[in-house]
C-alpha cells in the first residue's frame, strides 16, 4: 500500500474557514503560517514514498442551511424561513487549497491523486 496525505475536498470545511488567508504558501523559506499546510508538508517529508492525495474539487457536495426571508409583500407576520443548498465548502477555498497542495506535490516531487466531481472547469482553470 502507498501512503497518501492530503485534504480531500469533502473535508476542507473541517480544516479551513473563509477567514483564513491563503498567502505565501508558495514560500521558499518554509515559514508558511497555516497549520494544515505545515502539517501536511511534514508528513510528506517523513514518508518519502507517500503521494499527495486524494485532493481536488467537488461541486456536487451540498449542505442545507436555513435562510430567513424578510419583507415579502404578501407575508405580514414579519419573516419566514426556507432551506437553501450551498456547497459544503466554497469553491474558491477548494480551489486555493487544491492549488496549494499541487504546489507542495511539485516542490517535493510527489505524484498526486485527484478527485474531481462537477468541477472540471475549475480544475482546468487551476493549471
Amino acid at each position: 500500500a502507498v501512503p497518501c496525505f492530503g485534504i480531500h475536498p469533502w473535508f476542507l470545511s473541517e480544516v479551513l474557514t473563509e477567514s483564513q488567508h491563503f498567502t505565501n504558501h508558495h514560500c521558499t523559506t518554509g515559514e508558511c503560517d497555516e497549520d494544515w499546510y505545515n502539517q501536511l508538508k511534514q508528513r510528506l517529508k517523513k514518508q518519502p514514498d507517500a503521494i499527495v492525495g486524494e485532493i481536488g474539487l467537488d461541486g456536487a457536495r451540498w449542505v442545507e442551511v436555513d435562510d430567513e426571508l424578510k419583507n415579502l409583500e404578501n407575508h405580514k407576520a414579519g419573516s419566514i424561513w426556507k432551506r437553501t443548498r450551498i456547497l459544503a465548502c466554497p469553491m474558491d477555498l477548494q480551489r486555493k487549497a487544491f492549488e496549494d497542495q499541487l504546489y507542495l506535490a511539485a516542490e517535493l516531487q510527489r505524484p498526486v491523486s485527484i478527485h474531481v466531481v462537477r468541477a472540471w472547469g475549475e480544475l482546468f482553470d487551476s493549471f
